[in-house]
């Protein structure tokens, strides 16, 4: 009460800290993201629904859980837009047929044709579907999305952890730890996947210090971490020695760096990738 008296802007981050000190830090600590669990709740005429938030990313765990359920190839994505609804409404009728899974993304993009999904939605059964089959949908917080189907489905959203230790748990999780012992250089493998995960946390949570951490606002996601975790280890795998340099143009300069507008900001995350990526790190 003395905090929210005197600095109500701080009232927030003094609760969590009441409830670490007096529950413990996991109270404060966001659920791993559990798409499994999510899959076993639904049905084949429960959609579900990601709410999607600025950097982050759900598509990559999708793909994923489909691979480890034997749904790879039976994954079909088609992102909406202007003109894309016919061949939503086809895919969804083939895959309700087959027991595939249909994954519409963007809904919010497409307004004119959400009173079509949600018609789809309203004359199903059960009985006449597939039971493999599920529909999968990604939007933006947003007015038209229909009501019935917004209440009929699994809703779930993956933001993007709070601080540097959330943030590289996450990062190193998504790696896996046969992925993480399988590099031909595991040595310096370990090292610079680590740099890279610390690297990806500093730099997303430069963000709440504004223009002092960045001149532009960029929405960075997980997907720019594992394409850089793919290019590291396809160079370690194929090079005698470890390219520092192009390594660190790779990454700052094009992975991270692609959504980089401001040239000072160019200069930041070049420098602070440098600081990292250099021999020293051994």
């Amino acid at each position: 009460m003395f905090v929210k008296i005197l600095r109500p802007g701080k009232m927030i981050f003094q609760v969590k800290n009441f409830v670490k000190a007096e529950l413990g830090a996991k109270f404060i600590e966001s659920p791993p993201f559990d798409l499994e669990g999510c899959l076993a709740d639904s049905s084949n005429v429960t959609p579900i629904i990601f709410v999607l938030s600025p950097g982050a990313d759900p598509i990559a765990y999708l793909n994923a859980l489909a691979v480890k359920r034997g749904m790879g190839d039976k994954l079909h994505a088609i992102s909406l837009g202007q003109g894309q609804g016919s061949k939503a409404e086809k895919l969804i009728a083939e895959a309700q047929a087959t027991g595939a899974w249909v994954c519409l993304q963007n809904c919010h993009l497409s307004a004119s044709w959400m009173p079509e999904l949600e018609k789809i939605q309203e004359v199903q059964d059960a009985n006449l579907i597939h039971n493999d089959y599920r529909l999968w949908l990604t939007s933006m917080p947003s007015n038209a999305f229909p009501v019935p189907v917004l209440q009929g489905g699994l809703k779930l959203t993956n933001e993007p952890p709070k601080g540097l230790k959330a943030n590289m748990t996450r990062s190193l999780n998504d790696i896996g730890e046969e992925r993480y012992e399988g590099c031909t250089k595991p040595r310096e493998y370990k090292k610079l996947v680590f740099a890279l995960a610390y690297f990806h946390a500093a730099i997303l949570e430069r963000r709440k210090y504004g223009a002092i951490g960045w001149n532009i606002a960029y929405e960075w996601m997980n997907s720019d971490f594992n394409t850089s975790e793919l290019n590291l280890r396809m160079y370690l795998d194929e090079q005698p020695e470890v390219p520092y340099i192009a390594l660190n143009y790779l990454i700052a300069r094009v992975n991270y760096g692609g959504r980089v507008t401001d040239d000072k900001d160019i200069r930041t995350i070049s420098a602070m990738l440098k600081n990292l990526y250099r021999s020293e790190i051994m």
